[in-house]
């Protein structure tokens, strides 16, 4: 019943990232057996099988909804298992799923309430990560960055992602980046999670657009010592959504690490 697999080796993007998780040292002092592969790069692993057999009508109206459950680590060679009911695993080495979810084309793009995502500046000084700065309905600070050819080339090199798709378009791997960077460039945080994204993908942007981010926390609780968020996000290319996301992540793994 399978679909189609797609092996890769995982690569550590963010060594030097404000994230310590990504840091050797740092991610073994919370339990791990080294630094975390980001899970945007997880997510962006999981899209390929799903891009290569539908083209660029899975950036006009795809959709993955994963949850990480498990870590990869730098130089895992993983493989993405996805079947015809759309379901989608990443296996690490050792066969366990890294990652489940569900993938594939919606039949129409998901309609986005642009009136939720308003302009916002960044608050200065940045806030701690807490429930005041994360409480249910804030705003978080709208972030811009150009997708440069340059950029996109180095990002699509250092996810190994082989599909011709990707010399025009920004791949969906770089967009959630942008959602990740309306948390951490609006709170402090220490050593943080990236735990799940439902991604639905509105339209293609082209390589050299310029994109913005939009973010609104929709749930902050906690659990098991640890603090968690979630926030809707909206992507813009040129000034047209190409990603709607439901973002979740730890943002303080408290005192006891995992």
């Amino acid at each position: 019943m399978t679909v189609s697999a797609y092996t890769v080796r995982a690569r550590n993007l963010a060594p030097d990232s404000d994230n310590k998780i990504h840091d050797d040292e740092v991610a073994r002092r919370f339990g791990f057996t080294g630094a975390l592969v980001p899970g945007v790069e997880v997510f962006a692993y999981a899209t390929q099988p799903l891009a290569a057999a539908h083209g660029e009508d899975f950036l006009r109206r795809g959709r993955l909804d994963i949850q990480f459950r498990k870590p990869v680590y730098d130089g895992d060679d993983v493989q993405v298992v996805v079947t015809d009911d759309g379901s989608v695993s990443v296996v690490g080495p050792d066969g366990s799923p890294r990652a489940v979810g569900r993938g594939g084309l919606e039949d129409v793009a998901a309609e986005v309430d642009r009136t939720r995502f308003v302009e916002t500046p960044a608050i200065d000084p940045t806030p701690a990560a807490d429930a005041t700065s994360l409480a249910v309905g804030t705003s978080l600070g709208t972030v811009r960055e150009t997708a440069t050819p340059e950029g996109c080339a180095a990002y699509i090199d250092g996810i190994s992602d082989p599909l011709p798709l990707y010399e025009k378009f920004v791949h969906p791997g770089a967009l959630l980046r942008m959602v990740n960077a309306v948390l951490f460039r609006n709170v402090v945080m220490g050593p943080w999670i990236h735990t799940g994204s439902d991604c639905r993908l509105l339209g293609p942007a082209a390589v050299g657009s310029e994109l913005t981010g939009y973010g609104v926390v929709t749930d902050r609780y906690e659990r098991n010592g640890k603090s968690w968020v979630r926030f809707d996000a909206l992507v813009l290319a040129d000034g047209e959504p190409v990603a709607l996301v439901d973002h979740m992540a730890i943002y303080d793994l408290g005192d006891n690490g995992q």
